[in-house]
């Protein structure tokens, strides 16, 4: 009975839900193709929702993710306008599927709901969600967490459809991205990721409440290497997306160059800022001399506007004497600046940070980047399955056990690129493997997943098959053991079927190590 009224309020809550975004719909200037194709958005999420959650786990609830995107449709959504491939319409999207103009609240994009979807996410964040002093990172960063997250909301739309889950890696926008963000999600969760990229609180620095997160689950240690590589990976990506970026790291890294020689002669540093600071000084002192003369204000102004165009002449002595005083307050922090280098304490912060930007710098004298990412990828992934680790190790009852086996199954199928899925790379098998051990051993000590043999090597080559398919809910899956002749066959099933999801021979059973007769079918998740 209270099956029924979760299941009657649940549809209550949706039908508002759906009405929410009628009225918002009836506000706007959409045509008829773009009002249906919205509906039917929300209509296949609504019906995908469900097994997304059950899944992925680590997700926001419904009635959240619908209201953001409602809200978005409502406030940052002027003009929605689809147009047919080939057709002139669509000659201003040149070869892109969608364009999205924040500033005009503006889409533009083919009728296909997954592009449709991808805009509205899009175009209700901030370009930056990290404080400029990150310098050069706060800008590929952001846009690795913006893309990452943009494509994270389509997911319930892409790969469910009510019955079945199926990963098609053409239509995922940015594998790499997508990757790394899910990495971010299970590592340190769905609310903290939301309220980092929507928040509008500019006081917060997220990048290093994100760090601290990071510390507080997983150490100092483990933190500071994530760091690296997301900073490192952060650029490569920006410069894969964006060709002309790498041109603008160049001119960066040639200034850099300079700065870090500096540094690196004490003596000469402190001479160069020593001179630097005499000429502001004789600038302040003109201008001062001026500010107090009332004739050499006026001589000012009539000279100052003989070097200008007529269109450019300053209109008052007044706005001259504002303009003088500006100028001032502007060379009175420089030299402030300049004298904060000359303390030990700035000096060393300042060396450092060049320092660190020179080490970021670095990724542009890579010739052959496609192959660096790929391997700054898999060392970033060896990072998480140690982070993961942590999480079993920590986990303490059967809820957080169960969540952690469904999490690692779907990091397990995500695609690492766009020939094969995290669990195919050779290079990750040995630490995905001890992950699967650890993970399994834990679930049977819990009396969580049925140990088929009495030996856990035996349990981990068996039971892997849980870590690498699609059936929906783990619960629904049984196994068999059969011999056929002389061989040893596994079979897995669904819902106790008679038909089998997977098959396969194995030749290290040892029939007297089993905790069940041959040909039985056992439930795997208790």
């Amino acid at each position: 009975m209270p099956k029924k009224k979760e299941n009657l309020l649940e549809k209550i809550v949706q039908k508002d839900y759906n009405n929410e975004l009628e009225k918002v719909i009836e506000t706007k200037d959409f045509d008829e193709d773009v009002k249906n194709l919205l509906l039917g958005i929300f209509y296949k999420i609504d019906v995908s929702y469900k097994d997304y959650k059950k899944v992925k786990r680590n997700v926001e609830p419904k009635q959240e993710y619908t209201e953001r995107l409602i809200k978005i449709i409502q406030n940052n959504c002027d003009t929605i306008k689809v147009v047919k491939p080939n057709s002139r319409q669509a000659e201003e999207l040149g070869i892109r599927t969608f364009w999205v103009d924040n500033k005009e609240k503006k889409i533009i994009c083919y009728p296909v709901e997954i592009k449709l979807l991808y805009s509205i996410s899009k175009i209700g964040k901030q370009e930056k969600i990290i404080k400029s002093k990150h310098f050069i990172v706060s800008q590929t960063i952001s846009n690795m967490i913006n893309i990452g997250n943009n494509i994270n909301t389509v997911e319930p739309l892409r790969d469910f459809n009510g019955w079945s889950w199926q990963i098609i890696k053409k239509e995922i926008e940015n594998i790499s991205y997508n990757l790394i963000y899910q990495n971010l999600k299970i590592l340190i969760g769905e609310p903290f990721l939301n309220s980092w990229i929507f928040s509008k609180e500019y006081i917060i620095d997220y990048y290093n409440e994100f760090q601290s997160e990071l510390v507080e689950k997983f150490g100092t240690s483990l933190k500071e290497k994530i760091i690296s590589i997301l900073e490192k990976l952060s650029i490569i990506l920006e410069i894969e997306i964006n060709p002309e970026y790498e041109k603008e790291l160049k001119k960066l890294q040639k200034e850099n160059n300079k700065e870090l020689l500096n540094f690196k002669n004490n003596q000469e540093f402190i001479e160069k800022i020593t001179e630097e600071k005499k000429e502001i000084n004789k600038k302040i002192k003109k201008i001062e001399k001026i500010l107090s003369s009332k004739e050499l204000l006026e001589k000012e102004y009539i000279e100052t506007n003989k070097k200008l165009p007529m269109n450019k002449e300053i209109f008052s002595i007044k706005i001259l004497e504002k303009q003088r005083k500006t100028e001032k307050q502007d060379l009175l922090e420089e030299l402030e600046q300049k004298n904060e280098l000359l303390n030990p304490k700035k000096f060393i912060e300042e060396k450092t940070k060049v320092e660190k930007i020179h080490e970021l710098l670095q990724i542009v004298e890579v010739k052959d980047k496609y192959v660096e990412k790929i391997k700054m990828l898999e060392e970033f992934q060896k990072l998480f399955l140690q982070c993961f680790l942590v999480f079993i190790n920590t986990a303490e009852t059967k809820d957080q056990i169960v969540n952690l086996i469904y999490i690692f199954r779907y990091y397990n199928l995500l695609p690492f690129n766009e020939e094969i899925d995290i669990y195919e790379n050779k290079k990750l098998q040995k630490t995905l493997k001890e992950v699967e051990k650890q993970l399994l051993k834990k679930a049977i000590e819990y009396k969580i997943i049925t140990a088929v043999s009495q030996e856990l090597e035996e349990n981990t080559k068996i039971l892997q098959f849980i870590f690498q398919t699609k059936i929906i809910s783990i619960e629904d899956i049984y196994i068999t053991i059969s011999k056929e002749k002389d061989k040893y066959y596994v079979e897995f099933s669904e819902n106790n079927e008679e038909s089998y999801e997977e098959k396969f021979e194995i030749n290290t059973i040892k029939k007297e190590k089993l905790n069940f007769k041959l040909n039985k079918k056992i439930k795997i998740l208790n």
